[in-house]
């Protein structure tokens, strides 16, 4: 039976009023009376989905069992006495948990030789003057977070260093010495009035086949750079390492100090052959000995030479490119025109800032200013300032009040990018360290040639261009391109294999890797040797025999070699980690691939170095300047006792 009107908002403000007498009543909405003893409230709590739940004007057990089940917190803050107002048969139990503890951590005690060794690390790691440990605000901040223990002083930073610096020179040495090939790079650097020589080593791990790269030396040169002083810095650091025997490979950019010192010093053949002759020469003999005391340097020894591919392609894009753009009358105005145009622009970008907000508010972006010595960084300028829409780029020339690019000099840019972006890239890639090898040289440079030849028809300016950069890429790579090194490295790169090869190259390069395969296959290993127990005026033993004379051995090595290559030749798998089922092929890639095409490590080498010899931190001394940046660029190498 309905209850009368007047009856149902009685019982209707009966509910309500038992609902705004409960002390959890801001956490729920009233909803509706049912009847007249219950009625139904949303929790607004529960989030994004608010529950309905329902309960007794008598009662409000099922509200307070909902707050401790679903949101603790809010149940807990408060004292035991709000949450017995249920009236029912749990209004004599104490339901309420104890109050809540404030959690205290416990962290164990730093000790002294942490806090050492943490301040070497972030002074060393983050290239910060030594003073740093000085600085009274850092001492407060070190003692502050360590619980009261002091950062060392100036004095006992430096003999951390200096005791750390050998111990790393120790850890290079043992690693090199379990090493079988390694490859180094070398560079000299100039700033603030000093020089110095720089030296990178780089490997490759046998089992996961992981580039790893150390720096070797960073030195003070005094005076000329002269290649008998190169030869001679070279040599030393390499012996100092114990690495002479294991150098597959020096990689320099192409100066002539480095080349000379190579070519006077290292392992390379003599461009005047030797007369095949019978004919007994007679010298003086005063004569060559006072050459040799003369010449006492000649003791160096360097390893191959291989000149920076980078550094080549860099000489190709700025010297030969200039030269064949400068030659015929319209493309040597227009190139000179709009370049220098060009260089207007990013001079008033350079030195003024007004104009670098001038390019960023027209364009929304930050104009480029390219390194001198660097063609890579003045083609992606030119591309970026191509990149903006015609109006944008004569706003920017209007308001830097510098002149407009000509239409036809428009043209000549754009088409100037589009044409040598295959360079750029073979550039950027050949620079790489972590994943680049000797052996990408050759399908890099064939690949390069392939796509600007493609280009030949698509250009209204720059045929003459594009022909001069093909002939340059033949006439400065001829030694690369003939070279076996160069050929085995690429062929032994899953990624190629022989696919970079005509058709009817690729027999030929087959038959020599199951050449070196083999050669390979036969070499004698450390604990067996044809010698091994002989002993001089001794008859050699029956198992000594056995070993010597191994006729049948030369079949199953053939065999061995011609299918691990045929393999490898066909299977699709271009990881480096499908080399693990192929050791011979494995070992052929540690031996060739070794090597770096470029010398762009050690100029990151230099970028290090110029965060730590900073025009404050000039005075220096040569010695500090090379344990720092060593220890920095080798951190994986040492550890601060």
């Amino acid at each position: 039976m309905e209850p009368e009107p007047a009856q149902h908002s009685q019982q209707c403000t009966s509910g309500r009023n038992a609902f705004r007498s409960w002390k959890f009543q801001h956490h729920f909405m009233f909803k509706e009376e049912r009847d007249g003893r219950n009625f139904t409230v949303q929790c607004k709590l529960c989030l994004p989905a608010k529950k309905m739940l329902s309960a007794s004007k008598d009662s409000t057990s099922n509200l307070a069992k909902h707050l401790k089940r679903m949101h603790p917190r809010v149940i807990h803050s408060l004292p035991k006495a709000d949450t017995s107002n249920d009236g029912d048969e749990q209004s004599g139990k104490d339901t309420a948990p104890p109050p809540l503890k404030q959690a205290i951590l416990s962290t164990p005690a730093i000790t002294q030789r942490r806090v050492n060794s943490l301040v070497f690390d972030f002074i060393v790691n983050e290239v910060q003057p030594f003073s740093t440990v000085e600085n009274t605000s850092f001492r407060k901040m070190v003692e502050g977070l360590s619980g009261g223990r002091s950062p060392v002083c100036r004095k006992t930073l430096m003999t951390h260093i200096e005791k750390t610096f050998p111990k790393m020179k120790e850890a290079i040495t043992e690693i090199l010495l379990h090493t079988q090939n390694v490859c180094t790079t070398a560079d000299i650097w100039t700033a603030h009035h000093r020089s110095f020589i720089g030296i990178t080593c780089h490997w490759i791990e046998s089992d996961t086949l992981d580039r790893k790269s150390a720096a070797l030396a960073c030195e003070r040169i005094r005076g000329h750079h002269t290649y008998d002083v190169i030869a001679a810095k070279i040599s030393q650091v390499h012996a100092e390492f114990q690495i002479q025997g294991k150098v597959s490979a020096t990689v320099t950019d192409n100066g002539s100090n480095f080349v000379k010192a190579f070519n006077e010093y290292g392992d390379s053949e003599t461009e005047d052959g030797l007369e095949d002759t019978d004919d007994v020469q007679f010298d003086d003999v005063t004569t060559v000995l006072e050459e040799e005391q003369e010449h006492e340097e000649l003791n160096f020894f360097l390893p191959p030479h291989h000149r920076c591919a980078a550094h080549t392609l860099n000489l190709i894009a700025t010297t030969d490119l200039d030269k064949a753009a400068s030659q015929q009358g319209v493309s040597k105005k227009i190139y000179r025109s709009a370049k220098a145009k060009c260089a207007a622009i990013w001079n008033k970008a350079h030195r003024s800032s007004g104009a670098s907000d001038v390019i960023e508010e027209i364009a929304q972006m930050r104009c480029v200013v390219p390194s001198v010595t660097r063609w890579s960084s003045e083609y992606h300028a030119i591309e970026k300032l191509m990149n903006l829409p015609e109006s944008q780029l004569n706003e920017i020339c209007e308001q830097l009040k510098v002149a407009k690019l000509h239409p036809q000099e428009t043209v000549f840019l754009r088409e100037y990018a589009a044409i040598l972006k295959p360079l750029a890239y073979s550039v950027n890639l050949l620079q790489g360290e972590k994943n680049c090898y000797f052996g990408y040289v050759i399908p890099t440079l064939l690949s390069l040639k392939a796509k600007l030849s493609e280009k030949l028809t698509q250009v209204q300016f720059s045929t003459h261009i594009l022909l001069a950069i093909i002939k340059a890429i033949d006439t400065r790579f001829a030694a690369v391109l003939a070279s076996h090194e160069a050929r085995m490295a690429a062929s032994t790169i899953p990624k190629f294999r022989l696919w970079w090869l005509a058709d009817d190259e690729r027999e030929s390069m087959r038959r020599t890797m199951v050449q070196e395969a083999r050669l390979l296959n036969t070499e004698p290993s450390n604990d067996s040797s044809t010698t091994g127990h002989t002993s001089v005026g001794n008859e050699p033993e029956d198992d000594d025999d056995d070993s010597f004379f191994s006729f049948q051995s030369t079949q199953v090595t053939c065999s061995t070699a011609e299918d691990e290559v045929q393999r490898y030749l066909q299977d699709s798998d271009k990881t480096l980690t499908s080399l693990k089922g192929y050791p011979l092929i494995r070992a052929l890639f540690l031996k060739y691939n070794t090597t770096l095409p470029s010398s762009a490590p050690v100029e990151r080498l230099f970028s290090h170095g110029g965060l730590v010899f900073t025009p404050h931190r000039n005075r220096m001394t040569d010695k500090h300047f090379e344990e720092v940046l060593l220890l920095r660029y080798n951190r994986l190498y040492w550890t601060v006792d």
